[in-house]
């Protein structure tokens, strides 16, 4: 059985259980050095909740130590951290998800890396947030947005609250630690007259971006989402199409085919007969590339791919609109513009929010809801002017 000693400050003020499992003697006789832990108590206890607790802390980890699974307490945070991003990978966490936590690691490790579990504090957190605010943090040597701070934020506090489960630390620092302020940004949207003038360029541009272009346009779908899609998930009779698949592409596996975002990312979107014509029109031309390329075209049934018929990288995308928006004079175009204009023009015309957010594929309404929360603000304030219109005009 494990033995519990407490620990007091000179005041007398319990701090923390020292937690010692024996081993028993070696092939030489010998004692063999303990297992040894330490239970960290919080402020906020009571002695004999702090007791309690100490002593379920205690079972497990003599049970951990017995079956050879238990985990140092002692370790530092980067050693830690490692271990459940490697954790996470094993449960089958996205492959982007998992790129993105060892991306943050490269800010996060310098600064609290070498910090022990049970020695850091909420105050290692606050100083390391400040400093991601500071100039020289981002990419190109400015600051990093509060967003993009909160995202170190929850992969610290993920860190911690498993080191809570295992009975590392009594709780989570990282709920202690302040936060940046993260303000909400409107959504850029096209305005109808935009949207006209970028469909009169486009039938300009070559087939397959025209295509491309409009499907970003009329589903709202990332734009990887647009270049997994496949023929066979393109249903001619029913007007529509399932999204179910996404191409990505990361420094170390290059372009690869993954799940969409979350659940509800899999979705069947209805499309307009209009959209149906150009679709069918565009797989017509497409076989007739097919047949000109010969074995050069390894096809692998994407509606968009490259010459060769591999998946397209999902910056083609967006590297295209720049150089097609400088071609024709117009406003800078982003991928995710299209999402945003056709949540927001669905939104002016009165389609309720749980409609849009399936169309969008959030795992959320309430997440359309905070996206869009300016949209749907003027989208009323449109209400109100067309009831002005309607019910006080004089005659």
């Amino acid at each position: 059985m494990a033995n519990i000693q407490e620990r007091r400050d000179k005041s007398g003020k319990l701090i923390s259980y020292s937690i010692r499992v024996h081993r028993g003697r070696g092939m030489d006789g010998k004692q063999l050095k303990p297992w040894t832990a330490t239970f960290e108590v919080s402020p906020t206890w009571t002695e004999k909740s702090a007791r309690k607790k100490a002593e379920a802390f205690a079972a497990t980890f003599e049970k951990e130590c017995r079956e050879g699974v238990t985990t140092d307490s002692r370790q530092k945070f980067q050693a830690y951290c490692d271990y459940v991003i490697g954790l996470k990978e094993q449960r089958g966490v996205k492959h982007s998800t998992i790129v993105r936590y060892k991306e943050l690691t490269g800010r996060i490790y310098p600064q609290i890396g070498h910090i022990k579990l049970k020695e850091l504090r909420a105050d290692h957190l606050n100083d390391l947030y400040t400093l991601l605010g500071q100039d020289g943090q981002s990419k190109r040597g400015g600051k990093l947005s509060a967003k993009t701070i909160l995202e170190h934020h929850r992969l610290i506090s993920t860190v911690l609250e498993q080191a809570t489960k295992e009975g590392l630390v009594p709780f989570n620092v990282a709920s202690r630690a302040t936060l940046p302020k993260v303000e909400r940004k409107e959504v850029n949207y096209f305005q109808p007259e935009q949207v006209a003038a970028i469909r009169e360029a486009l039938e300009q541009e070559p087939m397959k971006w025209k295509t491309l272009v409009h499907l970003l346009l009329i589903t709202g779908a990332r734009r990887g989402e647009v270049l997994g899609l496949k023929w066979d998930k393109v249903d001619f009779e029913g007007n529509r199409i399932y999204i179910c698949n996404s191409v990505l592409y990361s420094p170390d596996v290059g372009i690869y085919e993954s799940t969409p975002k979350t659940e509800r990312s899999r979705r069947y979107v209805t499309l307009p007969p209009e959209t149906m014509q150009l679709l069918r029109r565009y797989r017509a031309w497409q076989a007739e590339e097919r047949l000109r390329l010969g074995e050069y075209y390894q096809n692998q049934g994407f509606v968009f791919s490259q010459d060769n018929g591999n998946p397209m990288h999902p910056d083609s995308v967006t590297d295209w609109l720049k150089k097609f928006s400088k071609r024709h004079d117009l406003p800078h175009i982003n991928p995710h513009a299209f999402r945003h204009t056709m949540a927001s023009m669905l939104y002016f015309h009165g389609v309720d929010s749980v409609s849009i957010s399936k169309r969008l594929g959030h795992a959320q309404v309430s997440t359309t809801a905070n996206i869009y929360a300016h949209v749907m603000e003027e989208a009323d304030q449109r209400n109100a002017d067309i009831l002005s219109e309607v019910f006080l005009k004089k005659a």
